[in-house]
């Protein structure tokens, strides 16, 4: 145990040394957000779930004001996600994004929200907020090739 222990240690402390990259977009709420100009909510809606469906990520919720996506974390990343988060105990990591989608005039609006959850042993959900830079690049881009300003 004390040999897998030194190597994950060494890695973690390397991954945070890592140069985080500047932010595509400086939002006003420090989460992705995206407007589309002329585009009612459902149609925003089901392009964010095509969007999800494409990159093999499973559509956990869709109502009318929001969509979770969510998948499985796997490897050495499950293993990261599962020591910053969870125990040997809990489920497997899942990587979760909400969509919160409202109308603004004729243009819809969308605010991304990110986190790792996972399930203790006894029920109990925890979460961890997902917020770097490079986090939130990736959905800023997603919402971007979508057709977001």
């Amino acid at each position: 145990m004390k040999r897998l222990v030194l190597p994950m240690l060494l890695l973690m402390l390397l991954i945070g040394c890592a140069a985080q990259q500047p932010l595509v977009k400086q939002t006003s709420s420090r989460h992705p957000e995206g407007l589309f100009r002329n585009a009612d909510i459902e149609n925003v809606r089901n392009k964010i779930i095509e969007a999800c469906s494409l990159k093999g990520v499973m559509i956990l919720e869709a109502s009318d004001n929001q969509v979770v996506c969510g998948k499985e974390l796997s490897g050495w990343n499950a293993v990261l996600a599962r020591m910053a988060v969870g125990n040997s105990y809990s489920s497997t990591p899942q990587q979760k994004v909400r969509f919160v989608l409202y109308q603004s005039g004729v243009d819809t609006k969308v605010v991304a929200y990110q986190w790792l959850e996972t399930q203790m042993a006894f029920g109990q959900v925890r979460k961890q907020e997902l917020n770097s830079n490079n986090q939130s690049n990736d959905i800023q881009k997603l919402l971007f090739s979508l057709g977001a300003e």
